[in-house]
């Protein structure tokens, strides 16, 4: 099969197809995404070596268990992570927090820039009918968003800034004004804001010496001098230390930023002014493949290009360079 295969450095290859083990079943990738996670393996940031890809689509093609077969020619979204199945921690619905935890495309198991992946049937969620690909590729990242805000206990209707309007900062800043809340994205390209316009949020036109200071340039909609609720999603320090100076005293920043660039970041700020710092976690995917069936809210508008896997490189080439949407890899079609 073909794959992108990470040593070193990222290049298409014909590799073996993986023998199928009892309790797995064989996947068809259809789709996947290409995200600043991916990226951060490509460039070294993350230690890893194998086949990349932490989120994907495809049509389960094989079964090795008689229990499994209810999967065949079904499309099926890999979870973001899944445990052992049998510590206290899976058996609660906490497979995040499993000692043994895996996570295809970044330990533990081959991820979905492949032809084909195999993975055990706790390990995928049925796709609805009536959710494409496009969609249902961005749900772990949009579960996640969605986990935090429940984790963070925010309040209905409330003030948002979302820092950053690169891939992740936009499907964030989407997914936050589509469960109500006020919204402002604050990033450096002028050219998305049609896209915000649309959704009701308003934008905060900065430069990096902006976010350095803490300043409020030009803007689009109304400009708070403090936030209750910030998400910082840059993956630059100078995200962090915007968010540190916008954040409310007593407020809560959630960070999406991986800091896989080793560059120290200062904390006097979280203990001076009582900040929370909250991460993202896996969430539960299925509530959101239910919100995007019923057509309450469609994430693909923070997507940029598709690609095909033989120009897998390329497109991590666009992720890095233009910071600006989310990629996609079309490794199959349904049907084929």
């Amino acid at each position: 099969m073909k794959a992108l295969v990470m040593d070193r450095e990222l290049q298409v290859m014909e590799v073996p197809t993986p023998g199928l083990l009892e309790g797995h079943m064989r996947i068809r990738v259809l789709l996947a995404l290409v995200s600043g996670l991916d990226v951060d393996i490509e460039a070294g940031r993350r230690p890893y070596s194998g086949i990349p890809g932490t989120s994907f689509v495809g049509v389960v093609e094989d079964v090795r268990d008689q229990d499994d077969r209810r999967f065949l020619g079904k499309r099926v979204l890999a979870r973001p992570i899944y445990g052992c199945g049998v510590c206290d921690h899976c058996r609660t619905g906490f497979e995040d927090r499993c000692r043994d935890r895996v996570r295809p495309g970044l330990y533990g198991a081959p991820g979905g820039h492949a032809e084909y992946v195999n993975l055990p049937a706790r390990a995928v969620v049925p796709v609805p009918d009536g959710v494409r690909d496009e969609a249902a590729v961005l749900a772990p990242p949009v579960a996640a968003i969605y986990e935090a805000v429940g984790r963070g206990d925010l309040p209905g209707w409330t003030n948002v800034l979302v820092i950053g309007d690169g891939g992740m900062g936009m499907l964030t800043a989407l997914s936050l004004a589509s469960a109500g809340y006020t919204v402002t994205l604050r990033g450096k390209h002028g050219d998305r804001f049609d896209v915000l316009r649309r959704h009701g949020i308003h934008f905060n036109l900065a430069t990096e010496d902006d976010e350095l200071l803490g300043e409020r340039p030009g803007r689009f909609g109304p400009a708070l001098a403090s936030y209750p609720y910030v998400f910082e999603a840059t993956g630059h320090p100078s995200g962090w230390e915007a968010a540190v100076r916008l954040v409310s005293p007593g407020g809560t920043v959630y960070e999406l930023s991986s800091f896989q660039d080793r560059v120290p970041r200062r904390l006097t700020a979280v203990f001076d002014r009582n900040i929370r710092v909250l991460g993202l976690r896996q969430g539960s995917l299925e509530p959101v493949l239910s919100i995007f069936q019923a057509g309450l809210f469609d994430p693909t508008e923070a997507v940029g290009p598709s690609y095909p896997l033989e120009e897998g490189p390329q497109a991590y080439e666009h992720v890095r360079t233009h910071k600006d949407r989310l990629a996609l890899l079309r490794i199959s079609r349904e049907g084929e």
